[in-house]
């Protein structure tokens, strides 16, 4: 889930100049619309947070090579969040089509479009797991995938929050057994091992 697309870094190469890039500051956030009109965002380097506009869901944190902005229906209701300083290229989306189109690079296109949507089912599966314990587990197997910078300035519990619609207090409790229960290890909240999580709790 976390690693960029193998064809990210050679749409970057074929869709962008170097003049197209701005470096934007640690908490910028950057829209798919502007104006109204869809546009693609190539970012070279950098890690970011892809974020629901709506209700601030953390979707996921993405690193570059990034090249994002392709399916407007989804992409409308979303919002990119730089962790840190990020060099970006934002680019109309029917400037990006023309250019496609011009060196003939569908096939590229098309493999990172199969890359994405597979992304996407695999991110719907996890919400949609049958239970919280279930939804808990995907999580803390997803956090432990993190950087260690990231695993160890965020709490177990609050990176979970971020991600899901679950309540606090479930949340709270159900890392207390699986600390209590040996199944993962938790030091001042955070995250430093999973030991086996049981198919059912």
């Amino acid at each position: 889930m976390k690693l960029p697309s193998p064809w990210a870094g050679q749409l970057l190469d074929g869709l962008t100049r170097e003049e197209d890039y701005k470096t934007w500051p640690k908490g910028s956030k950057l829209s798919f619309q502007i104006n109204g009109e869809p546009v693609c965002h190539f970012v070279r380097s950098g890690v970011m947070t892809l974020e629901r506009f709506d209700d601030a869901l953390l979707m996921g944190t993405v690193t570059a090579p990034l090249a994002l902005g392709w399916m407007s229906a989804t992409s409308s209701r979303m919002i990119l969040r730089a962790k840190g300083p990020c060099e970006i290229a934002t680019i109309p989306f029917e400037q990006v089509m023309a250019l496609v189109e011009q060196k003939q690079l569908w096939d590229l296109v098309a493999k990172h479009m199969l890359h994405i949507t597979n992304k996407l089912f695999i991110y719907n599966e996890i919400l949609t797991a049958p239970t919280t314990y279930d939804l808990i587990c995907y999580q803390l197997i997803s956090l432990l995938q993190e950087p260690e910078s990231t695993r160890s300035s965020t709490a177990a519990y609050q990176y979970i929050l971020d991600r899901t619609r679950l309540s606090r207090s479930s949340v709270m409790k159900m890392l207390a057994e699986l600390k209590k229960g040996g199944y993962i290890q938790l030091e001042q909240g955070k995250l430093v091992a999973i030991h086996y999580l049981p198919p059912g709790f």
